[in-house]
This record gives structure tokens, sequence and C-alpha cells, in this order.
């Protein structure tokens, strides 16, 4: 005797398929929901993990200022006067490669040339007039071009406990900040931090006061 189906029925039926589709959309969202908190609990602690470290390492690497300086910086270097400096213990400091000085000739701040000394020779450091406009000297500091910060951590070792503390090693890249606007970064290229970031490594110690750099 065949079966017979009411409306009813079918109604039931397609209820029954409405609801276990329903829970099951629902479940799926729950476990959605559920993987989404923890993801961003994840992010979130990852997120802080890194702005701590972040926070240690500029608070050691932005201490001083990236500088040309010589053994003694007193003079007022930026008014045309020259300065006579030579490679012995007298000039202390004094680099002729150096990348900032470098930097200086290039953009045609300062000029650099040889004097006869006797039996050997001196350089010369003399500023143009266009470095006399721009006034890069401090008698303090010498030719300044910022201080590095860092510009993203990019990995670190999981924190182990090490001669009584914590500590992890952190890879991170820096850049210079605060660059003075009489920089012309193409001219100061060789300058690191200055057109792209540099890749360093640094050792944190965790502290009761969060990490520290040594």
């Amino acid at each position: 005797m065949p079966v017979r189906t009411s409306f009813n029925d079918y109604r039931c039926a397609a209820d029954y398929l409405n609801i276990t589709a329903f829970l099951i959309i629902r479940m799926d969202r729950k476990m959605k929901k559920i993987l989404l908190v923890a993801g961003i609990a994840l992010v979130l602690a990852g997120c802080g993990e890194k702005g701590d470290f972040e926070k240690a390492i500029n608070a050691k690497i932005s201490k001083s200022k990236v500088c040309y300086s010589l053994q003694n910086n007193d003079f007022a270097f930026n008014k045309g006067f020259p300065v006579k400096v030579n490679h012995g213990y007298r000039s202390a400091g004094y680099n002729v490669s150096h990348e900032i000085l470098n930097g200086l000739v290039e953009q045609g701040l300062l000029t650099v040339s040889q004097q006869a000394n006797g039996f050997s020779s001196v350089d010369v450091l003399e500023v143009t007039d266009k470095g006399q406009e721009v006034g890069f000297w401090n008698r303090e500091e010498g030719a300044c071009v910022g201080h590095r910060v860092v510009a993203e951590i990019t990995s670190w070792t999981e924190p182990s406990d090490g001669a009584g503390a914590k500590i992890t090693q952190v890879t991170y890249t820096w850049k210079l900040d605060a660059v003075p606007g009489w920089v012309d970064k193409n001219a100061f290229s060789g300058v690191k931090g200055i057109a792209e970031s540099e890749e360093a490594k640094i050792v944190l110690v965790k502290t009761n006061n969060g990490w520290v750099a040594r």
C-alpha cells in the first residue's frame, strides 16, 4: 500500500531542514566568532609585545643624535672661517670619508681642500656661501642629521631565562627621524637610515619596569 504524504508532512520536513540549517549556520557563526576573538587576542598580544620592544629599543638608540663631530666643535663653523684638520691626535674624530662630511660637500655646503704643512698636508674645511645661509653647525654637537628610531620590529626569539633574567633577541629595522629641513636626502644618501631603513639586532632584558635594551 503506497505511503501517502500530506502537505503538513512536507512543511514539517521543510521546517526541520530550515531549523537544522539555521543551527549549522549559527554554529558556524559562533565558531567564526570564537576564532575571530581568538585571532584578535593573539594579534593584540603580538602588537602589545612589539610595542613594548619598540619602546625599549627606542629608549636606547634615540638617546644620541647622528652627527659629524670634531674633538672641539666650539667655533663659528658656519660663518665661513676655515678649519684646518689633520689625521693626528689634534683632530680626533676627523674622518675625511665620513658619510655626513661627504653629504655636506655633495650638497655644496662645505668644501674640503688640501694645504701644505711642512712635509705633509692638512685638510682645510671651509663653509660655502650656501652653507653660511643654512647654519648647519652646532657648537656642541657638530653637524647632526637626526636620530635613530625603530622603523619595524621584524622578529624576536622566544623569551627565555638567562643569567637569572628573562631575555630575548629582537631583530628590527631603524631609520633616521627628525632629519633637519636643510638636509638634501639625495646628497646624504650615503648616510645610513636616510634613504632606506637598516636592519639590526639587540638583546632585551625583562625587568620589573618592562623590557630594557642592553
